[in-house]
């Protein structure tokens, strides 16, 4: 726990200290003046706060069923604070405000502060479980424990103490106010939880400074706010049952592939042993052709070249069987030299197209990663470019690959992204061409920022594309 959140806590001790000694009558709401003088509702106030009230039990047996058709905990945890914030609510209701009071039997003290407490502790669990933020974590436990703690009071003293001299929406302020300093991946579900929440503690804090004054303003307002609060919650639970359905699509993807390069592999070391015997028995002939060629220069120079291109294929094979080979260890290698394993394997399918590619080493270094990972994220990048450059039908076609400093760039001379497709270039299954699944630059993307803890940049003009392999000194 550091020291802002010690702080925290410490502020929270005196607060509820100086309620207790100063204003303790005053945080009972049996003392107060609306339960002398209830609030009236109009018929349109009314209607507004049954049909919010209708809101939130939507999104309570909304959130209900996802928890049983998934088993994910945190949609029983919302679900189960929806249900207090509408005992809450029933309980308000009955206590304070015409026409409910007329409608509801029940008015028990006791149960609006258990609701209150309760509606804390599945809030505050639905928190840790949606967010998995560790070092948010012990002060969810804390607080956590203190509402329990509050409960079992409770049950002697006849009302709640912690959670009622430091009211709910203080201790969920708090938790937010850590989650926004300790979160550092801001996506869409993190600010729809912030603002609706942020709305309702907004609210409660205008009504209990009675800056809103509920017998001057007819409007449920805290209605409102919770069925809003239940809306933006309930779209950042499916915004992220949608974010974890692309990530597990993108997942099968990558196993796919790994499988589809392990096959390969395989094909090729099973190609490469039944390879190897024909190729040393035509260089054994060779040799022996050699020894009884005398002086014929021709023969000779001609038995040279031919010995050549039996090691080129040799060397060829054994390029793609260590290429896609299925290896996850880790190793230090040379940036230039794996560069130059890529041209082996790259140049033989772009020299037919016209494309010309270039490796320029202006710095060279070594790298302790995946190798194997390394080429194919490079070779994808390439390849990328020679895609481009042949539906552009780019006349002189030119791709280089620039090593200088911790830093690999792929460029290429094809006009670059269009704008538009700027922002969404490196997304799972988004694609400008024809018979492409749109999975490789998001898989080269996830690989050097994930398994490599690069950068994988892109930069743009009218010109071409360039892409940035930028990597870390460790």
């Amino acid at each position: 726990m550091d020291k802002i959140v010690k702080l925290k806590f410490l502020a929270l001790i005196v607060y509820a200290l100086v309620a207790m000694l100063f204003f303790y009558d005053d945080n009972f709401i049996q003392n107060s003046s609306f339960i002398l003088n209830p609030h009236h509702y109009s018929n349109a106030s009314f209607m507004v706060a049954t049909f919010s009230l209708g809101v939130i039990f939507s999104a309570l047996v909304y959130n209900l069923a996802f928890y049983f058709y998934i088993h994910n905990r945190q949609y029983l945890y919302y679900a189960l604070a929806q249900f207090f914030v509408l005992l809450v609510l029933f309980n308000l209701e009955s206590l304070l405000i015409n026409p409910f009071i007329e409608m509801y039997d029940f008015k028990s003290y006791y149960l609006l502060d258990i609701s209150e407490t309760l509606m804390l502790i599945f809030s505050l669990l639905f928190i840790q479980e949606f967010f998995q933020n560790i070092k948010l974590n012990h002060s969810i436990k804390i607080v956590i424990y203190l509402s329990i703690f509050d409960l079992v009071l409770s049950l002697f003293l006849g009302h709640t103490l912690i959670t009622k001299f430091v009211p709910t929406v203080i201790w969920v302020w708090f938790i937010l106010s850590e989650l926004y300093r300790d979160t550092s991946k801001r996506d869409v579900p993190f600010y729809f939880v912030m603002v609706g929440w942020h709305i309702v503690i907004i609210i409660l804090i205008l009504e209990l400074t009675y800056i809103i004054d509920p017998n001057k303003v007819d409007f449920p307002f805290l209605h409102v706010a919770f069925a809003l609060e239940s809306i933006l919650l309930s779209f950042a639970l499916s915004y992220r049952f949608k974010l974890i359905d692309d990530e597990q699509k993108v997942q099968q993807s990558l196993l796919l592939q790994q499988s589809r390069l392990a096959s390969m592999g395989e094909m090729i070391s099973i190609i490469a042993h039944q390879w190897r015997q024909p190729l040393n028995f035509l260089s054994y002939s060779f040799m022996h052709i050699k020894q009884n060629c005398k002086n014929d220069e021709e023969a000779i120079q001609t038995i040279k070249e031919a010995n050549d291109q039996l090691q080129y294929m040799s060397e060829t094979i054994e390029n793609f069987r260590n290429f896609y080979n299925p290896s996850k260890a880790k190793e230090l290698f040379d940036i230039e030299t794996s560069c130059q394993n890529i041209l082996k394997i790259i140049v033989p399918t772009l020299t037919p197209l016209n494309i010309e590619i270039n490796l320029i080493v202006k710095e060279n270094f070594s790298f302790f990663t995946n190798k194997n990972e390394f080429e194919q994220v490079v070779l994808n990048l390439v390849n990328n470019a020679k895609d481009v450059l042949i539906e552009r039908q780019i006349a002189k076609g030119s791709i280089e690959i620039v090593i200088d400093d911790f830093t690999i760039l792929v460029i290429d001379n094809g006009g670059g992204i269009h704008i538009e497709n700027k922002e969404n270039i490196f997304e799972p299954y988004f694609t400008t061409k024809e018979n492409s699944d749109g999975i490789g630059l998001y898989i080269a993307k996830t690989i050097v920022e994930q398994e490599m803890k690069g950068k994988l940049l892109l930069e743009s003009n009218k010109n071409g594309s360039k892409f940035i392999i930028k990597f870390f000194k460790k």
